[in-house]
């Protein structure tokens, strides 16, 4: 099983919006990543975000460039929320997902399925970056970590 983690793209401040929405270098980041995975032929079968704005922005784009059509938004992936529910319920027939979410619920998963805890602050994470983790119930290891510095253009 591979998941994918993704922390939502940069936001407007919530004095700006309330609803915090991706900014235009939010935007143009998520893009630029989105436009890599493309090209490298990624295929997934299904997109999760929380459903907050930004992080149904940032799952949109991804699903529009990497031609997906299920995209759901799942209610236990806030920012504080427990992971021990998603990392507890893998199993080894579970298809391949995209999680677009926030911290620090996306760095507690991380180490959770790393390191078998969640307290363990393995990765530092980036808006649009897409960390690769392939494993199974039993542990998951570092595939590859894309970031928007890494991608071709001008943000």
């Amino acid at each position: 099983m591979t998941v994918y983690l993704v922390q939502h793209g940069k936001a407007l401040a919530k004095e700006a919006d309330s609803d915090r929405p991706l900014s235009k270098e939010g935007v143009k980041e998520t893009e630029a990543v989105a436009s890599v995975l493309e090209k490298a032929g990624l295929a997934i079968p299904v997109i999760r975000h929380s459903g907050k704005t930004r992080a149904k922005q940032t799952a949109r784009i991804l699903a529009d460039f990497l031609h997906m059509e299920r995209i759901d938004a799942v209610s236990s992936l806030a920012p504080d929320d427990e992971v021990f529910p998603f990392a507890d319920s893998i199993t080894e027939d579970d298809p391949d997902v995209l999680i677009v979410g926030h911290l620090p619920y996306l760095r507690k998963l991380a180490s959770k399925l790393i390191a078998g805890a969640e307290d363990t602050d393995r990765i530092t994470f980036v808006n649009s970056g897409v960390l690769c983790l392939q494993g199974s119930p039993e542990g998951f290891r570092i595939q590859w970590y894309l970031t928007p510095a890494l991608c071709p253009g001008d943000f």
